[in-house]
């Protein structure tokens, strides 16, 4: 596809994703990721209180030490605390939901209105692939994100200049990676493809499509900078605030995460739909 069409498939995918966020469309399967992140963001919080004293206590001692259960260091544990339970999150509860969504907006977008319900039938239908796909994404995006940091400790005080571009670097790697990766539910779930067929397919389509796939993925991803850069403020912050604001930058950072999934998961199925279309009409429809 010619540069301007990409440009225009992308603002076209991105105005439908718009369409369906109106009449509600797929809002659920995101809704309940977040309320789980919120569950959790809680857990952190109050972590002394009964049942979280039990559960997420032990899991921040095990993870960020002791020094994790007391105030206002519990505070500041919530990004690390969040951030590595939604890599396990996304495997086991992430990559369903997602799925479970291009279901309900593939069925918008081809003029039907199926609910959570079906979609999570469809999803729980492609559990195992589904799940494989998102650990490896994980698994990849995180080498990526983290090697160049854990192989050059103390680059950010010898060299700040090439440590940000080495994470800019990186974020954008990432970005290419889960744009090569973003076509691979809508096969497993409406097209019932193989693992494998699923990953390929997605291959060639981010291929064939390049520009419209990395826009779709990125400009989403680029609203996760703020809460990110915040984090990165937040002795700063605790400091001419309150530490209390650290709650406040969590909550916005689950907001943004929601969006951003319904966002590339939207108008990722619209394009999908569209540059598979005839392939959809052979074989039965989605």
């Amino acid at each position: 596809m010619r540069l301007l069409r990409q440009l225009n498939a992308f603002i076209w995918s991105f105005a439908e994703t718009f369409r369906s966020l109106r009449r509600g469309v797929a809002v659920a399967p995101f809704a309940v990721y977040a309320a789980v992140q919120l569950l959790l963001t809680a857990g952190v919080v109050w972590f002394a209180y009964p049942p979280m004293s039990s559960t997420i206590a032990p899991a921040l001692r095990w993870r960020l030490g002791e020094a994790a259960l007391h105030y206002p260091a519990n505070l500041f544990a919530l990004r690390p605390a969040l951030a590595q339970a939604d890599s396990v999150l996304m495997i086991f509860l992430g990559a369903v939901l997602t799925a479970a969504a291009v279901h309900m907006f593939a069925s918008f977008y081809s003029g039907g209105r199926d609910g959570f319900a079906a979609g999570w039938r469809a999803a729980v239908g492609r559990y195992v692939p589904l799940a494989l796909v998102a650990a490896v994404l994980m698994l990849v995006t995180h080498l990526v994100a983290r090697a160049p940091f854990t192989f050059t400790p103390g680059l950010a005080e010898r060299s700040p200049a090439l440590f940000r571009i080495l994470r800019l670097g990186g974020l954008l790697l990432v970005v290419v990676i889960q744009s090569l990766f973003v076509y691979t539910a809508p096969y497993l779930v409406l097209r019932g493809r193989s693992l494998i067929s699923a990953v390929t397919g997605s291959f060639r389509l981010a291929a064939v499509m390049p520009l419209t796939t990395l826009l779709i993925v990125g400009i989403p991803a680029a609203f996760e900078l703020l809460p990110l850069w915040l984090t990165r403020q937040s002795r700063t912050i605790a400091t001419r605030m309150a530490p209390e604001f650290l709650i406040w930058i969590m909550v916005l950072w689950i907001a943004v995460i929601f969006f951003a999934g319904y966002f590339t998961t939207g108008a990722s199925t619209r394009m999908f739909l569209h540059a598979t279309q005839e392939e959809m009409e052979e074989g039965g429809g989605a």
